[in-house]
């Protein structure tokens, strides 16, 4: 447990040094989706700006265990593992995912983009319902941030013991 402060303390700082705004690098084109991912194509454009958005927030977090991976259907995947969002049998986000949501918001206050969040619940605790209220939680912060409730999905449980952050193109 003590080895733990160690490691958060680090990462928190690491995090909360991400305020310092950084340019922009120049990201190359998205490759184009295939396979069974790709049944939702998302716009080139979009996919660019995606793409620029991914290199950017995987630059800002660096070092943390922080990812943001493109997907196959030009999506976004943003993961923070469940130690650094939530505190055990609780809702509140913490401060690194904090720092994530914060910086996703930001940077689709403007976009038309959806964002889909997924939540895992702890290994010991209530299942399925503390999941769904953890990624309502999620939810509720990245509203509190200015991203309108119709374009937020709270998937509920996550297969993985990680909060995710999916951003698609917006439904037409």
């Amino acid at each position: 447990m003590r080895n733990s402060r160690f490691i958060a303390a680090p990462l928190i700082a690491l995090l909360a040094a991400c305020g310092t705004p950084k340019p922009a690098p120049t990201a190359a084109p998205a490759s184009p989706a295939s396979g069974p991912a790709a049944s939702v194509p998302i716009a080139p454009a979009l996919r660019a700006t995606l793409a620029s958005e991914q290199v950017r927030l995987s630059e800002l977090f660096r070092g943390t265990p922080v990812t943001f991976a493109m997907q196959q259907d030009g999506s976004l995947r943003a993961t923070v593992p469940r130690r650094y969002s939530f505190d055990a049998g609780e809702v509140k986000v913490k401060p690194p995912l904090a720092a994530v949501l914060d910086r996703l918001a930001k940077a689709q206050l403007a976009a038309t983009s959806r964002l889909r969040v997924s939540a895992p619940a702890d290994p010991q605790a209530r299942g399925p319902a503390l999941a769904r209220d953890r990624a309502f939680s999620v939810r509720d912060y990245l509203q509190s941030q200015g991203i309108a409730s119709t374009r937020l999905q709270a998937a509920g449980v996550a297969q993985t013991d990680l909060v995710e952050i999916v951003v698609t193109e917006s439904a037409r």
